[in-house]
């Protein structure tokens, strides 16, 4: 059985990125947004995205190096 071995923390951040990358174009679909609004809630969304990714590398990365140690 494999564990999880994600941070919940990591997850979240990631699922909130992921919402915001999606569903600024969908809020701009019915309420028109100006150009500025909609790329900074973009670039918003890929910032969050890409900080969970760091965080889940990190936690890879420490759960190697305590294996190492065992």
């Amino acid at each position: 059985m494999k564990l999880n071995t994600i941070p919940k923390s990591a997850l979240v951040l990631l699922i909130i990125g992921l919402l915001m990358t999606i569903i600024t174009p969908v809020i701009n679909r019915y309420f028109p947004l100006p150009d500025f609004l909609k790329g900074f809630l973009n670039g918003l969304g890929l910032a969050i995205e890409f900080t969970a990714l760091v965080k889940m590398q990190r936690s890879k990365k420490n759960i190697r190096c305590t294996s190492y140690n065992d």
